[in-house]
């Protein structure tokens, strides 16, 4: 294993000691200082100031060398590591940046961007892993312009704040608060459909912050809902579409790799409800499914993993379309045989998790979708695009079947 400097010793410890400083009872977990380190000497500069950072702390060990933390919020945690931070030079050159894990996890090539907006992975000659330690390096070339350096793409509060404004000025949508989080910050909901049918499908995202992957495909599926097709319009004239894209806002503000800040995960807390924002969505959810005569047809929570995959819950007896899943997924893999989602029906079967509840409450399928960190960008959009279009298609010729009922 590699030995660990003053630098890492010393974070250890803070991150020890600041958990019992916080003055806030909510929060419980250590919030990490958003600092630049400045090395004078060769001109260079590490920001972790802006929203979705995360970096444990840094140092210079040579004259272009430098050292960099990358620890999560808590532990144990789930091994998802991430980092993000900017770098820049006061005069063009290469650095050599090594990233020192101190919790295992996968610790696959960075992605860079010069904006914060369009990002690629740096190329593999750039990148070291050095056997038996947890750490790797890459070689930068950093210039007065910032590079942003992170383990997949950010997509911020800001971002995210920005796209749900987007979908909230359809001429058919209506946004909503599901609730706030521990820091206050609100939980963004919106509706779209163009009927008072309580028929919903039911969609929430981001429960744990760095998984992006997830995002985009929640993204591409409410879009192709939202769009302009012939299917879209007929399925908006028969459901509506619940949507709550950021569930934990203060762990994507915070640059959190898993919890909330109150330490814990909120895929795992479906059964005590101890954290605001999980209490705040369970009655969120809840005012739609018990309005009269309401009908959940299906729940959605997107994630990422290391593969695509369709996490969902053994069928029972009285659900509501079953065998739904089954068709679905067949579709989906006959109209995008590039891209295969697996299913597993018995993953977290008796965890504190949003399917387990909502398939309790709905009697309708709830799915985890997860998206692969490493799958293909636009093969992750073309996807969701496309589950979004069988979904529609599947859940318009069940009601042709069972009229719906207005409110």
């Amino acid at each position: 294993m590699i030995r660990f400097s003053a630098l890492v010793r010393g974070v250890l410890l803070a991150f020890i000691l600041a958990g019992a400083a916080l003055a806030d009872d909510a929060i419980k977990v250590p919030l990490q200082t958003q600092r630049t380190w400045d090395f004078a000497n060769a001109g260079v500069h590490f920001d972790c100031n802006f929203s979705g950072a995360r970096l444990g702390g840094c140092e210079q060990t040579g004259d272009h060398e430098f050292r960099v933390l990358v620890t999560p919020e808590n532990q144990p945690i789930n091994p998802s590591p991430w980092y993000a931070f900017k770098v820049r030079s006061d005069k063009s050159q290469t650095i050599t940046v090594r990233l020192v894990y101190i919790h295992e996890g996968p610790r696959g090539r960075p992605w860079l961007s010069r904006d914060g907006s369009e990002w690629s992975r740096i190329e593999e000659r750039r990148f070291a892993r050095w056997p038996e330690t947890n750490a790797v390096s890459v070689r930068l070339d950093v210039e007065p312009r910032p590079l942003w350096v992170a383990a997949w793409e950010v997509v911020g509060l800001e971002e995210m704040s920005g796209w749900t404004d987007k979908m909230c000025r359809l001429p058919f949508a209506r946004e909503e608060t599901a609730g706030r989080s521990i820091e206050g910050r609100s939980l963004r909901a919106f509706v779209l459909g163009e009927t008072t049918n309580a028929n919903f499908v039911f969609v929430i995202g981001r429960q744990h912050p760095p998984e992006i992957t997830g995002t985009m495909g929640l993204e591409s599926f409410v879009e192709t809902i939202a769009g302009d097709s012939d299917l879209a319009r007929r399925f908006r004239r028969q459901f509506q579409l619940v949507v709550l894209p950021v569930m934990n806002p203060d762990g994507v503000e915070h640059g959190h790799w898993r919890s909330n800040l109150g330490g814990v995960d909120l895929n795992r807390d479906w059964r005590k409800f101890s954290q605001p924002e999980t209490a705040a969505t369970r009655d969120w959810l809840l005012h739609y499914i018990k309005l009269p005569g309401a009908r959940s047809a299906l729940f959605l929570d997107f994630h990422s993993t290391g593969t695509n995959i369709f996490y969902s819950v053994p069928e029972e007896k009285g659900d509501v379309d079953p065998g739904f899943t089954d068709r679905w997924l067949a579709d989906l893999h006959r109209e995008c045989p590039k891209f295969a989602f697996e299913r597993d029906d018995s993953h977290n079967a008796n965890e504190a998790t949003s399917k387990a509840w909502a398939h309790e409450q709905m009697h309708a399928p709830a799915i985890t979708c997860e998206f692969g960190y490493a799958t293909d960008r636009k093969l992750i959009r073309r996807a969701a695009k496309i589950e979004a279009e069988d979904m529609m298609r599947l859940l318009l010729a069940a009601s042709a079947k069972t009229p719906v009922r207005a409110e």
